[in-house]
């Protein structure tokens, strides 16, 4: 038995791990397509109910109203995933280092958006642009892990979203929100369904 690996070795085994979690990713673009609808939907509620109680000047609820419309399409969201997950995990699947990073990126991600969220209200500000900025970092590093180019791209977008949305205002950041989950979550998403097994993605 070989104490050491060979250098074309390495590369096999480096490539059949990013193979697998580019399998796994194709079959988890559920969860893209989930979050981009979600959030989207979200966002452009959010617009419609802020814009509409901005005009009948009724100020005194708005800040829960504008909440509740956060809250309701992520709290679906989120038991669509959970159902999801708790389904597919009775699926026999591979599961590699890189799947573990991913998803951890992603948790801690998401904590930090939260988090993010509660920084912004108490220093006064919209939080649409922390959000976008955390949101390009996690999905630039998942296309670099997996070497897809459109989740690449995707964070990007989230980048230049997240300095596009400190510049306008409060309604128009969620606008860009809306735009940004599009070319960032639901392009990628589309195109990871459409994928085959083996292909490159």
């Amino acid at each position: 038995m070989k104490d050491t690996m060979t250098p074309e070795e390495s590369l096999q085994i480096i490539q059949k791990t990013i193979s697998n979690s580019r399998k796994n990713m194709r079959e988890g673009s559920f969860y893209y397509l989930l979050w981009g609808w979600g959030l989207i939907l979200a966002s452009l509620s959010n617009y419609a109910v802020l814009r509409y109680y901005i005009t009948k000047e009724a100020y005194a609820s708005l800040w829960w109203k504008s909440l509740l419309t956060w809250m309701i399409y992520i709290g679906i969201a989120m038991i669509i995933q959970y159902v999801h997950t708790t389904r597919a995990s009775r699926k026999e699947k591979v599961f590699t280092h890189l799947d573990r990073y991913i998803t951890t990126l992603w948790l801690s991600s998401g904590a930090i958006m939260a988090l993010m969220v509660f920084f912004a209200f108490k220093v006064d500000s919209y939080p649409v642009p922390f959000i976008l900025g955390i949101t390009a970092l996690a999905t630039f590093v998942s296309g670099m892990m997996v070497r897809y180019t459109p989740l690449i791209v995707g964070g990007v977008i989230f980048l230049i979203s997240a300095i596009l949305a400190m510049y306008v205002g409060g309604l128009e950041q969620l606008l860009v929100f809306a735009g940004a989950m599009i070319l960032g979550y639901l392009i990628p998403g589309y195109m990871l369904r459409t994928i085959k097994n083996g292909s490159d993605v």
